[in-house]
């Protein structure tokens, strides 16, 4: 009797053990699917946040492109800066009415976005100005500086207010995605709670459980490498866009590719500006830093990345012959234009199942990614810079660039005791030139003599174009002789030049210099220029086609006395 009523009781308990189990699952699938769908939620409204953070930023990037294109277009003549700058207004106009679309169930933005509709149709308004105001009249320094100063207080209200704007979706961001975690958090405490309980009352549901267990610890374990990833990324895209040059871009790159694929050698290797050559702009691991042609890797030439993980497969020529690993190339674009690529030996024997390698490929190509774009930035940041110092028709150093060269070379020479002389050269005739031939052969003429300049100077001068047909040579450690014999050298392959436009033959030129020397003829920018252009205007008034300055006035003083 007694053993029969612990057998019932046994029962019991297992009734009871089973039925507490049954009701646990229960409760925990109701509440795990009601979560799931709260995070669906909240996952959706994320990605229409992101949806609209990127809407802002090709909003702020078409604004940009449109206002560079204007300026390339008044200070170069060039139609397609022209049509350029059209067609970056219109995407500007179109992205504005994206956003108002993803935006129309938020009043504070919508808000935001009408203010900024204005601001974007008086910017725009301002671009047909401009670009209609040179098409009629040419270029005209003072009204072009009016408009391109009312043009950028408008452009920094907009930026403003895209600013506003992508700081409240930014905000909304962090909101959703605290909610997105406390939902996640929330669902793995439910489920793990509920296999601990599931393990002490069932057997069978240990090993259920067990399963269950290892999958969520993978699940939470890629969770968190993605996290850190995307943290890694993040301060690696913030550090390259702090970059003054490449050659601080590279110290990070290697730092961040050593960071992300320890085990796994690689490099990052860019076009050269000719596009004939792969060189390395960063590597890691110990791989080889030889430059290789861009036909030589597959990746590059099909556009797309590049996997060779079996014996069978394709690999790139720049690949070492006979490697028994996996090698993955990505191609990096930013802006539909290819700028290199990211060659990586995975460090795993060839035949790895494909799921590690696809892992191992989304996290190669989001690295390849922002890279692309961080040094797409900075080539842009060079342009930018280049053509902020050089004058565009020839290349040369600006007006600009110039006084502050000058003036550095002048403290470099009082601290050396150093001679350095500047050279005032003029094309001879020029305005007969432009009125014979027209000022599109003029330009023509202009860029020959940048040119010759720039090839018959040393490697420690400098050459600028002072402003019309007048250029600049600032020419350090040279004294009046060593002057005269360089300005000699360039007359006289100015003179040799077959200056030839089209079919019609312009024939020759000539030009006259004049020199002023440091400390002798002055010890400040404008004294030794003014002497220099007195030595010019001396050499044009005695014949042109001649250089004059100190040390031909006493040749001439010498040659006299002698007679």
């Amino acid at each position: 009797m007694s053993y029969l009523n612990h057998s019932h009781k046994r029962l019991r308990t297992i009734d009871l053990t089973f039925s507490a189990a049954l009701l646990l699952l229960t409760m925990m699938l109701f509440l795990s699917y009601f979560i799931r769908t709260e995070l669906t939620k909240t996952n959706v409204l994320t990605q229409h946040t992101y949806d609209v953070i990127m809407a802002v930023d090709n909003l702020n990037n078409s604004m940009l492109q449109a206002e560079s294109s204007r300026r390339g277009y008044i200070l170069t003549g060039n139609v397609q800066q022209k049509s350029r700058c059209e067609i970056f207004a219109q995407s500007a106009q179109e992205n504005l009415r994206e956003v108002k679309e993803l935006t129309v169930d938020n009043q504070s933005q919508q808000r935001r976005l009408a203010r900024l509709d204005e601001l974007m149709q008086r910017k725009i308004a301002i671009f047909k100005f401009s670009i209609s105001h040179y098409d009629r009249m040419g270029f005209r320094g003072p009204e072009q500086a009016q408009l391109t100063e009312e043009g950028t207080s408008l452009m920094t209200a907009v930026r403003t207010g895209i600013d506003e704007i992508k700081s409240h979706e930014k905000t909304l961001l962090s909101e959703r995605r605290a909610r997105e975690r406390t939902t996640l958090l929330i669902l793995t405490v439910v489920v793990l709670s509920g296999i601990l309980i599931a393990i002490i009352l069932l057997s069978l549901s240990y090993y259920i459980a067990r399963h269950e267990s290892r999958s969520h610890i993978i699940a939470a374990g890629d969770l968190q490498a993605a996290n850190r990833d995307i943290s890694d990324l993040s301060s690696m895209t913030q550090l390259l866009q702090s970059c003054a040059d490449f050659e601080e871009a590279r110290g990070i790159l290697s730092c961040y590719g050593e960071k992300f694929f320890p085990k796994d050698p690689g490099g990052i290797y860019l076009l050269n500006p000719s596009r004939t050559l792969m060189t390395d702009a960063a590597t890691w691991g110990g791989t080889d830093r030889k430059p290789f042609n861009p036909d030589q890797c597959w990746a590059m030439r099909l556009g797309q990345t590049h996997l060779s993980a079996a014996a069978s497969d394709v690999q790139c020529q720049h690949v070492e012959v006979g490697g028994s690993r996996a090698h993955l190339c990505i191609p990096l674009a930013a802006h539909h234009e290819t700028l290199g690529t990211l060659s990586l030996d995975l460090g795993l024997p060839q035949g790895t199942d494909e799921e590690f390698l696809e892992r191992k490929r989304l996290k190669a190509g989001a690295f390849a990614e922002q890279v692309a774009l961080a040094v797409r930035s900075l080539q842009l940041r060079e342009q930018l810079r280049e053509l902020s110092i050089r004058d565009p028709l020839t290349g040369l150093l600006n007006r600009r660039q110039m006084e502050e060269s000058l003036l550095r070379e002048i403290s470099r020479a009082t601290r050396t005791r150093q001679p350095l002389s500047v050279v005032m050269l003029d094309v001879d005739h020029f305005k007969n030139f432009n009125d014979t031939f027209g000022h599109e052969a003029g330009d023509h003429v202009l860029k020959e003599v940048g040119q010759v300049l720039q090839k018959n100077v040393r490697d420690s001068d400098i050459a600028c174009r002072f402003g019309g047909e007048e250029f600049t040579l600032i020419l350090p450690e040279a004294d009046c002789d060593t002057a005269l014999e360089i300005c000699n050298r360039i007359r006289s392959s100015v003179k040799e030049l077959q200056l030839v436009m089209g079919r019609q033959h312009l024939g020759h030129i000539t030009i006259s210099a004049g020199i002023s020397v440091f400390p002798s003829d002055g010890d400040t920018i404008q004294q030794l220029l003014a002497t220099a252009d007195e030595a010019l205007y001396e050499a044009k008034e005695k014949g042109r086609d001649r250089v004059i300055g100190s040390c031909t006035a006493l040749r001439t003083t010498e040659t006299d006395s002698k007679t």
